[in-house]
């Protein structure tokens, strides 16, 4: 009886264990860059990426599973560890509910296939931190789901601050809607948001009203070709668009893509270019090299960055 009892206790001990996972991962980048911007020069070398990400995965049984994240970067010996994306989600035949504090891009990622140097900042807008939450439907059809997110107001159009209900009142939050489709060769995603305090008397430092974006790539094989589309219509009757072409191929161990967009804000247009190539020693270790080009109507010279570095991820 003993044996059984403690038998029993092996096994429930060897399910729970089994039940939750946790992985740590990370990248560490460092080489040479040089930038010239307005005309000044800088260049030498410096740390890229210095990152890790702890996730646990949980099976609650039934068909749920929770899932959280907490990732940290800046970790060189003289860098100041910061916060990135932190979320937590519940999955089941339900779909997936998601919610945490990340970073939120262009949304036009799948528009930019193969290796890339982020234009953001440059030609587009840069990245901004939200608070979010999200519901993601079970597939549809076969590659097929939709969802919906609300973004909690907050400090807007820069990467500082968390944002949040204590985030700034002169921000608004937003609500999107998209589709998304990736089956086949094809990868894809539609999506539209209006922003909830549209003309209020206290939201001055964010006037943005509706947007809808679409992007996609298509895969050839030995290539991918991706496309991009962004239009932002404000509460002041500017209207700013996006447009993103990416073609991105791998020849053995090498992979290159090259990115052009275009962002027309209210009239004033910025145009660049990104190159991106890395050599694949290992599915962990591979040589990154990048060039980027960019220039805004009416300034006097064209901006530029290079970098070749060394990147491994674990």
């Amino acid at each position: 009886m003993k044996k059984t009892l403690l038998a029993l206790a092996v096994v429930a001990a060897s399910g729970a264990a089994f039940a939750q996972t946790a992985t740590l991962s990370g990248n560490f980048t460092y080489g040479y860059r040089a930038d010239k911007v307005a005309g000044v020069s800088s260049a030498g070398l410096t740390t890229d990426t210095a990152a890790i990400a702890l996730v646990a995965t949980e099976d609650l049984g039934g068909g749920l599973k929770a899932t959280a994240k907490l990732s940290l970067a800046g970790m060189m010996r003289d860098g100041a560890g910061t916060g990135e994306d932190a979320f937590v989600s519940l999955a089941g035949g339900f779909g997936t509910v998601s919610m945490g504090a990340v970073e939120s891009d262009d949304g036009l990622s799948r528009a930019r296939p193969g290796p890339q140097w982020g234009l953001d900042g440059k030609v587009h807008a840069a990245n901004a931190n939200i608070d979010y939450v999200s519901y993601t439907s079970p597939q549809l059809a076969p590659g097929l789901t939709a969802g919906v997110s609300y973004v909690d107001r907050g400090t807007t159009g820069a990467a500082t601050g968390n944002g949040g209900t204590t985030g700034a009142a002169a921000a608004q939050p937003s609500i999107t809607g998209n589709v998304t489709y990736g089956a086949g060769p094809i990868s894809a995603r539609f999506d539209v948001t209006s922003w909830t305090r549209q003309g209020a008397a206290d939201v001055t430092s964010n006037t943005n009203k509706n947007r809808f974006r679409v992007s996609g790539n298509y895969n050839l094989g030995m290539a991918k070709l991706g496309l991009g589309y962004l239009q932002l219509k404000r509460t002041t009757g500017t209207t700013a668009k996006e447009v993103v072409a990416t073609v991105a191929a791998s020849f053995g161990a090498t992979d290159l893509g090259l990115t052009y967009e275009t962002f027309d804000n209210a009239g004033v247009k910025t145009k660049g270019f990104s190159l991106g190539a890395q050599y694949n020693l290992s599915k962990r270790t591979a040589v990154v090299a990048g060039l980027r080009q960019w220039k805004k109507d009416g300034a006097a010279t064209t901006d530029s960055a290079t970098h070749l570095m060394l990147s491994h991820s674990f």
